[in-house]
């Protein structure tokens, strides 16, 4: 029943709640109760508007839009709306509104189709439930506040506080009936540490994503309940591959290892490739305890010194964990390759495995360069892991052929010493080693996806679409810009044009900071019940299967495969998992999205802090961002610090939005530009670290003059006063 056409349709507007119920009855017999309900629910979620007179109208009809508040640290918002671009909400308009809120805007003034400045009408609910912040003892009262400063100060009772003492860091859950109030209230639910300390700060990030660490008693009772060892009563209905030479090939650090690996020569130079998967959805039961939890987190989330799983070590780090010399449940998949490593057949098992050698990635690498010691450890495994080599050799070569995009991006690496202090920050890059489980893992996921794919069954698809036709333009022209001359595809063979870039950059010495530009231009890969294909390995049929310990997606459609291995009918599974998998994609996506922010806001805070070593010392770094605000650089180590516009050469500067070019009368800045700088501050609160160019003093001017050219719009002059403020440009990290 739809009870707004109702309204509209019969005109029962203006009309309070109960009489409004009783219209409704008469019209369509269900009970005045009911109706109420049904009317407060449409009430809470904005669909109908309650005014002060207490009377009731279409939200739509009054030009009311639903939204999401963002807001700003300087007081003004913006207000996302479906299908408009972002409302502009100054300050004067916020009408009580908090960052994250759903609310009710309406517009006030619109000056194009694309700037649109609107009201908060009505808060419809306050999202955010808990807060991190320091707590501050009063003479009258006393108050946290909250890091994220786009918060009020938080009220906290004596009996509320938790003991906690002055300067310390605290989680706090938000006294949501007096949000409304001109005093916010709440209550200290966990103290964190004296402000300022790493490990304060670091929980404070985690806090502030809600992510928690500890496991609710159920979840962990379930998990301690399970027996570490497996039982041998499942063997006669699995595959047997303990006779196999299996392998796990990780991290020197990791502590779970959820995929395995083995291979033979068959007939004609071809290859029998085994991978097995831990067999997580044996353990982890569809709606227990586990389940729910899993869901909830979607993901592990990896910090440098921390890791907060999705599932508790009792199985993460046990019986889950394909670990040496213990037999362990896997589902398999068996992949005949000819010589050349075109797939000739593939199967999908449940089966068993005894892992005979945990090996590293720095072991497998030594090997590859010839280290004898090593050779004769693993002397059982050698020619194994050489024919590993050419697999993934011939495996990169297809993928290269059909134009994947591949950008080897070195990440910055912390390092920490026991105590917590960063000893330093480096970058890292990816070795033959890892290419080789990478190869293999992708050519895995892509077997299972198609095979889901063509019977039709509900299934969860890692997809990664095609760039935005104006994103890939500008960069075509920030490319030329700087030198690049390019045939970028906005339509067509898009992936095979941007791989042609990737190899005419290489070599250069911006190569890294060119990489990165063009990732931008990408979109983000995520998870979706529809089979979109992966653009960035220019791959139709992609999934995550092969890491269940970490991520939900593939916990779940291990499930899904069970199933079908075990002869439920394709039609009930459809029944069954449609609603699911979308469910789950959404979940997951979000949830990954909530773990790459946490993970780079704690990266950005301690990159903060070791730079606070070098406050006044020299480096040189490479242009990585151009902004009307200043520019962007980027160290040796990874660390990216501002140089702000106030800094600059005194100049007036046009700045060009297409190309990202601060251009003025003597001074020319652009992506890629080697410059010396200084490292003028480092702030750890913030999680920003400010330059200054070397051999230019700091300008006394009051404000800059800038031409802002944007193609797609005139050219703009307007100033920008000395204390411009701006947020870092963050690069995303690569996520297959």
């Amino acid at each position: 029943m739809d009870i707004v056409k109702l309204i509209r349709e019969n005109n029962l507007i203006y009309l309070k709640i109960d009489a409004l119920a009783k219209a409704l009855s008469k019209l369509t017999g269900e009970s005045v109760i009911d109706l109420k309900n049904e009317i407060n629910s449409l009430i809470h979620d904005g669909s109908l508007f309650l005014d002060d007179e207490k009377k009731i109208s279409i939200s739509a009809d009054k030009g009311f839009f639903k939204a999401k508040i963002t807001l700003n640290r300087k007081g003004y918002g913006f207000a996302n709306v479906e299908g408009y671009p972002d409302f502009f909400i100054p300050a004067f308009a916020i009408n009580g509104a908090y960052d994250g809120d759903d609310c009710l805007v309406e517009i006030i003034n619109r000056k194009s189709d694309e700037e649109i400045e609107g009201k908060v009408v009505k808060v419809l609910r306050h999202n955010t439930t808990h807060i991190v912040g320091t707590y501050i003892e009063g003479k009258s009262k006393n108050v946290v506040f909250p890091d994220d400063d786009k918060l009020p100060q938080i009220r906290i009772l004596k009996n509320d506080s938790k003991n906690a003492k002055n300067n310390e860091k605290v989680w706090v859950e938000l006294d949501m009936d007096s949000m409304d109030s001109k005093e916010v209230r709440g209550k200290v639910v966990e103290i964190l540490g004296l402000a300022n300390t790493p490990k304060a700060e670091q929980l404070s990030i985690i806090r502030s994503f809600n992510l928690i660490e500890q496991f609710d008693p159920n979840t962990l009772k379930e998990a301690r309940s399970i027996s570490q060892t497996v039982d041998k009563s499942q063997y006669k209905n699995r595959e047997d591959f303990t006779s196999q030479r299996v392998i796990t090939i990780d991290g020197e650090d990791a502590r779970d290892f959820d995929d395995a690996i083995a291979v033979e020569r068959i007939d004609n130079g071809g290859y029998r490739l085994s991978v097995h998967i831990a067999d997580v959805s044996d353990y982890v039961k569809e709606n227990s305890y586990l389940d729910k939890e899993a869901y909830r987190r979607g993901t592990s989330v990896y910090f440098s010194n921390q890791v907060i799983p999705m599932l508790p070590k009792e199985l993460s780090n046990g019986v889950c964990s394909l670990s040496e010399g213990k037999d362990r449940l896997v589902l398999s998949v068996i992949i005949d390759l000819d010589k050349d490593c075109n797939v000739l057949k593939h199967r999908i098992v449940e089966g068993i495995i005894h892992s005979n050698h945990r090996m590293t990635y720095t072991e497998i690498k030594n090997i590859l360069e010839g280290d004898n010691f090593l050779i004769e450890k693993y002397h059982d495994v050698y020619d194994d892991i050489l024919c590993y080599q050419e697999i993934s050799k011939k495996l990169l070569m297809k993928r290269h052929a059909r134009g994947e995009i591949r950008m080897d991006i070195p990440e910055p690496y912390i390092l920490e010493n026991a105590s917590g202090e960063i000893v330093s920050i480096e970058k890292r890059v990816q070795d033959e080693a890892h290419e080789i489980i990478e190869s293999l893992m992708i050519l895995t996921n892509e077997c299972v996806a198609k095979t889901y794919f063509d019977l039709k069954i509900p299934f969860v698809y890692r997809v990664h679409e095609k760039p935005d036709s104006e994103k890939v333009l500008r960069l075509s022209n920030m490319l030329k810009n700087m030198g690049v001359a390019n045939q970028l595809q906005i339509d067509g063979d898009v992936p095979a044009s941007y791989q042609k870039i990737i190899e005419l950059i290489k070599g250069k010495t911006n190569e890294t900071t060119l990489t990165k530009l063009i990732l931008r231009s990408m979109m983000k890969a995520r998870y979706t019940p529809t089979c979109l294909g992966h653009f960035g390995l220019a791959s139709e049929y992609y999934c995550h299967f092969t890491s269940p310990i970490r991520r939900y997606p593939d916990l779940l459609i291990h499930r899904i495969i069970k199933n079908h291995l075990r002869g439920v009918p394709i039609q009930n599974l459809k029944l069954k998992y449609t609603p699911i998998v979308a469910q789950a994609s959404e979940q997951s996506s979000e949830t990954e999205k909530t773990a790459d922010e946490a993970e780079r806001e704690v990266d950005d805070y301690k990159k903060a802090v070791y730079m606070t070593k070098f406050i006044g010392e020299q480096f040189v770094g490479t242009v990585s961002g151009v902004q009307e605000f200043g520019i962007f650089v980027e160290l040796e180590n990874g660390v990216e610090g501002l140089v702000r516009l106030e800094y600059l050469p005194s100049d007036e500067y046009e700045y060009d939005d297409m190309s990202m070019t601060l251009k003025g009368n003597n001074h020319h800045y652009t992506i890629g530009d080697t410059l010396k700088v200084i490292v003028a501050n480092a702030n750890t609160k913030l999680r920003q670290i400010d330059f200054e160019l070397v051999g230019v003093e700091k300008n006394t001017l009051g404000s800059f003059v800038i031409k802002k050219k944007d193609n797609r719009t005139k050219k703009q002059t307007r100033k920008i006063s000395k204390t411009t403020k701006s947020k870092s440009n963050k690069n995303k990290r690569k996520k297959r």
